[in-house]
């Protein structure tokens, strides 16, 4: 069989993107019967493939949301005739009509639709698009129980052509000289806690800054905060805010990390916050607990259905209950012990390795 994966956003060390690299790299060490095409923006990034017999890298420089996807973009499909594509998001010309496959991460413009600007000129585009992603797929892959239930909700498709396929950590060797780097690196002298992430309104950082600024007032807790990660270009407001907390001189702001300054500031840290109020999976949690750092996250059904016992829940939009949980978790060490167990525990429940093996037998499917 030939088959293309649309990796137009695979790249950099979060969502989408890692789900993109991540995938492919195990599905094309297991697999070497099939043929692949890998359709790339930059065919220099993929060059690790240049060498293998049943892989060819394809530029397909076609931005997301334009008239060049719907129109170069369907018309490269229709060229390389391939027996299947894999799209790794939505992002599916709409009169594409051969088999094809689509993960679809989450639904989060249907909740949260975004700033003026951006549904003035997506919204429309985006629901026509992902609808027919959905409705034209041969299959459909999504990242949770929680994502599965959402398309269910919003879209007449049969439950039976939605597969299930977790995503997982990217498995890092942290020593405590890494760890020792990364606190001399980004100026880190106290014990701190750390969110990793887009600074996006979906992630509620401004409710974990107020949480933090109780955190010091009312328990007196000497510690660090650290935000990893870029901010949101639609929203550049969310940085400016938390830096205004009280205790901004405790505030580290580390911009986007690598890989392994990344697991060293998950592995140092007392703890992983994350106060989003809408995921479709949550990939940075599960990199925090496979280096064994307990969680103190939102109470929203996906993240309990993917972390289980390795965090404790507070209620995302009540500063004073993500303070108080993340109070417990820093003051009574052996409650922390067993939450960082659990943590390390289900982490390993989670692989891309198995998540190639399904996303294989998706492709094998009539």
């Amino acid at each position: 069989m030939r088959i293309a994966i649309d990796l137009r956003m695979a790249g950099g060390d979060y969502g989408i993107g890692r789900y993109g690299l991540e995938l492919t790299g195990r599905i094309l060490d297991l697999d070497r019967e099939n043929t692949y095409m890998l359709l790339v923006r930059n065919p220099d990034e993929f060059r690790q493939y240049a060498g293998r017999k049943n892989v060819t890298v394809i530029r397909a420089d076609y931005p997301h949301y334009s008239m060049r996807e719907q129109v170069a973009f369907y018309w490269l499909l229709r060229r390389l005739k391939p027996d299947l594509v894999h799209f790794i998001n939505f992002n599916v010309p709409i009169f594409y009509n051969r088999p094809f496959v689509v993960t679809v991460h989450d639904l989060i413009h249907h909740r949260m639709p975004g700033n003026k600007k951006s549904r003035i000129l997506h919204r429309a585009a985006y629901k026509a698009i992902i609808r027919h992603a959905i409705m034209a797929s041969k299959r459909i892959i999504t990242v949770s129980n929680f994502s599965r239930d959402e398309i269910l909700r919003y879209y007449q498709v049969q439950k039976n052509k939605i597969s299930v396929v977790y995503e997982a950590a990217t498995v890092q060797p942290v020593s405590d000289s890494d760890i020792a780097q990364v606190r001399q690196k980004f100026g880190i002298g106290k014990p701190y806690i750390i969110f990793v992430g887009v600074m996006e309104r979906k992630k509620n950082v401004l409710a974990l800054a107020a949480a933090f600024d109780i955190l010091k007032d009312d328990y007196s807790q000497n510690i660090q905060l650290v935000l990893a990660g870029r901010e949101d270009r639609h929203y550049p407001e969310i940085i400016r805010q938390v830096s205004e907390i009280r205790y901004k001189k405790d505030l580290i702001l580390t911009g986007v990390v690598g890989d392994k300054d990344k697991y060293a500031l998950y592995k140092g840290a007392d703890a992983f916050v994350s106060a989003s109020l809408f995921e479709g999976f949550g990939l940075p949690g599960v990199e925090a607990m496979s280096v064994g750092t307990p969680l103190a996250v939102s109470n929203i059904e996906v993240f309990n259905e993917i972390y289980d016992n390795g965090a404790i829940y507070f209620d995302p939009k009540n500063p004073r209950d993500i303070a108080q949980k993340i109070n417990l978790l820093m003051s009574d060490r052996k409650y922390r012990e067993l939450i960082s167990n659990n943590a390390f525990q289900r982490a390993k429940d989670f692989s891309w390795e198995k998540a190639a093996r399904e996303t294989l037998s998706i492709y094998k499917q009539p």
